[in-house]
């Protein structure tokens, strides 16, 4: 059986840094291999993948406002 439960994980400003930089290449490199990645189907694989990068993405991205916005 596999733990479905989500995992936490701490990172440095260094390592954030360097997560929202990857996070935000592989969506780039998904538009320029998948351009038309909105007119699949819902259901498809790599529709639903490119949709948990992009979240991941914001959800990266939403936490480094947060860290240096007070």
């Amino acid at each position: 059986m596999i733990d479905q439960k989500p995992v936490t994980m701490e990172f440095t400003y260094e390592e954030h840094d360097l997560l929202n930089f990857i996070l935000n290449h592989a969506i780039d490199g998904m538009d320029l291999a998948i351009p038309c990645v909105y007119d699949l189907p819902e259901d498809s694989e790599i529709r639903q993948r490119y949709d948990m990068l992009e979240n991941m993405k914001n959800n990266s991205y939403s936490l480094w406002a947060q860290r240096f916005g007070d």
